[in-house]
C-alpha cells in the first residue's frame, strides 16, 4: 500500500510540474490549462480515496514525499522546483476535500508569489486565498513528521459532560412517556461536530478513555463521535452531520427503557432477559418515531444497529434488502465501543484483540469497505494506548498511520531497562532499517501502572 501511495504521489508531482508549465505558457482561461488541472485533480483524488492528507517538501534539490526525495523525476521538473522554493513554498500540504478551484488558485499563487515576497505581499494585491485544503509555506503548514502534543480541551469535555447528563434526562423522559429534548440533543451533536473539525485526535482519545463499569450514557456519546468520525472520513457533506450524530446519539433509545438491573447484571442473562433485550431495537425506533423533531434516521438506526451485514442478528430486517449506511457505520461504532468498556463483570479487549475480533467478523457483522474506513480512522492502537515494542521501550500511541494501522507514532517514554527517559522522542512505526526491515513493531499495548505513568 505504501508503495502504490508513492506511485501515485510521483504521478501527481510530475503532472503538478506539467499543469504549472501549462497554466505558465497558455494562461488560466485556455482549455489545455483546464484540461491539464483536471487531470491533477483527478491524480489528486485518487491519492486522497486512502489517506486524509500527505505533504510534499523540498529537501535540497529535490522534491521528497515521507522524509524520502524522488530522486528520478527531480531533475527534469528541476525548475519547477526552483519555482516553488522562490515562491516560499518549500513544503506544501494536500487534504481531503480540496477542489479544481483550489489547485487552479494554488497555481496562481506560486505564479504571482516569484513577483512577489510574501504571502502578506499577496494578500495585500489579491485578497486571502479562498483555498483551505492546500496550505504551503507562509501559509502556516504544520511539519507531518511532528505530531501535535495532544492536551484535552476543555470545552470539548464540557460537551461530553453536558450529553450524559441529556441522555439520563432522556431515559426518563422515555420511561415515563414525555417528550424528549430533540434540540438539546442537536446542541451536543454541534459540539461535537465542532471539536471535531478542531481536533480528531481529542475526539479518539475521550472515547478510547475507560473507567471501571461504564455509564449507557458514556457509551451512546462514543458511539455519536465515532459515527461522525467515520463520516467525516468518507467525505459526508458535513450539512448531514446534524442528523448522523442525532441518530447515532440516539441510536440505543429502547435499551434506555430496558430494565437497570438487566442491563448491569453479572454474568448469563435469562432466555427472558434476553428477549427483552432482543426488543430494544423495534421499541426504540417506535418511542423515536413518535416523538416530535426526531430525525427519521434515528429511528431507522434505532432499527437497524443490531442487524448485521449478512442479515443476521435481531430484529428481522422485513422491509428492503440493503441497510442503510448511517446505520452500518453505527454497528461498527456501537460494537467496538461495546467491546473496548471495561464493566463491573468484565474486562474490555485490549485494541490489538478488538482489532483482530472485529477483522473475523468482516463480511458477516460488518460491512468489510466501511470497517476498513472505521480502522484507517481509528488504527488499531488509538491515541493514548500505551504500548511496548520489540526493543523493549514503552511508549504511548500519538498519532495513527494511515498506511498502515498497525504502525502508530509512537512517543517513547521509557528504554529498554525500564527506565524513564529524560527526554521522550516520538518515533514513526513505518521507519525501516538499511535491510528494509522495520526498526521497531508493537509487541502488545500495556494497561497503566505506576510504573508506566505518562
Amino acid at each position: 500500500m505504501a508503495k502504490e501511495t508513492r506511485e501515485k504521489v510521483e504521478k501527481f508531482v510530475l503532472k503538478a510540474a506539467s499543469a504549472f508549465n501549462t497554466r505558465e505558457m497558455y494562461g488560466a482561461g485556455h482549455k489545455l490549462t483546464s484540461e491539464a488541472v483536471g487531470e491533477l485533480y483527478n491524480i489528486l483524488s485518487d491519492i486522497l480515496v486512502d489517506r486524509e492528507s500527505f505533504t510534499i517538501g523540498i529537501v535540497g534539490d529535490e522534491i521528497a514525499f515521507e522524509k524520502e526525495p524522488f530522486y528520478e523525476i527531480s531533475k527534469p521538473i528541476k525548475p519547477f522546483i526552483g519555482r516553488l522554493r522562490s515562491a516560499k513554498a518549500e513544503k506544501f500540504s494536500f487534504s481531503r476535500g480540496a477542489t479544481k478551484d483550489e489547485l487552479e488558485e494554488f497555481f496562481l499563487i506560486i505564479s504571482n508569489l516569484r513577483k512577489l515576497s510574501s504571502i502578506k505581499d499577496y494578500e495585500s494585491v489579491f485578497g486571502k486565498p479562498s483555498i483551505t485544503h492546500i496550505v504551503m509555506g507562509e501559509l502556516g503548514l504544520e511539519k507531518e513528521e511532528e505530531p501535535e502534543e495532544v492536551n484535552f480541551d476543555e470545552a470539548l469535555k464540557k460537551t461530553y459532560e453536558e450529553g450524559s447528563a441529556y441522555l439520563e434526562e432522556a431515559v426518563d423522559n422515555i420511561k415515563g412517556n414525555k417528550p424528549v429534548d430533540v434540540n438539546a440533543a442537536r446542541k451536543i451533536v454541534s459540539g461535537i461536530t465542532t471539536n471535531l473539525l478542531r481536533s480528531k485526535d481529542l475526539l479518539k482519545i475521550l472515547t478510547s478513555t475507560r473507567s471501571h463499569d461504564e455509564s449507557t450514557f458514556v457509551h451512546e456519546i462514543n458511539v455519536a463521535i465515532l459515527t461522525m468520525l467515520q463520516a467525516e472520513a468518507l467525505g459526508i457533506d458535513k450539512s448531514y452531520f446534524n442528523e448522523i450524530g442525532v441518530a447515532a446519539l440516539l441510536h440505543d433509545a429502547g435499551k434506555m427503557a430496558v430494565s437497570g438491573s438487566i442491563i448491569r447484571k453479572p454474568g448469563k442473562l435469562t432466555d427472558e432477559e434476553m428477549g427483552e433485550i432482543a426488543l430494544h431495537p423495534v421499541k426504540g425506533a417506535k418511542a423515536l418515531l413518535d416523538l416530535p423533531g426526531v430525525p427519521i434516521l434515528a429511528a431507522i438506526s434505532a432499527f437497524e444497529h443490531h442487524v448485521r451485514f449478512d442479515k443476521s442478528g435481531y430484529p428481522k430486517k422485513i422491509f428492503g434488502d440493503e441497510l442503510n449506511l448511517i446505520a452500518m457505520m453505527t454497528t461498527i461504532a456501537d460494537f467496538y465501543d461495546a467491546v473496548r468498556s471495561e464493566r463491573s463483570y468484565a474486562e474490555g479487549f485490549s485494541p490489538e484483540k478488538t482489532y483482530k475480533e472485529m477483522m473475523e467478523l468482516s463480511g458477516k457483522f460488518f460491512h468489510p469497505d466501511l470497517l476498513d474506513n472505521f480502522f484507517r480512522i481509528i488504527g488499531v492502537y488509538t491515541p493514548g494506548t500505551l504500548v511496548e515494542l520489540d526493543t523493549k521501550e514503552t511508549g504511548i500511541v500519538v498519532k495513527e498511520s494511515s498506511l498502515d494501522v498497525e504502525r502508530p507514532w509512537v512517543e517513547v517514554l521509557y528504554d529498554k531497562k525500564g527506565e524513564k527517559i529524560k527526554k521522550p522522542y516520538t518515533v514513526n512505526l513505518l521507519e525501516e532499517d538499511e535491510k528494509g526491515k522495520y526498526k521497531r513493531s508493537i509487541v502488545r499495548s500495556i494497561a497503566p501502572s505506576d510504573k508506566f505513568a505518562a
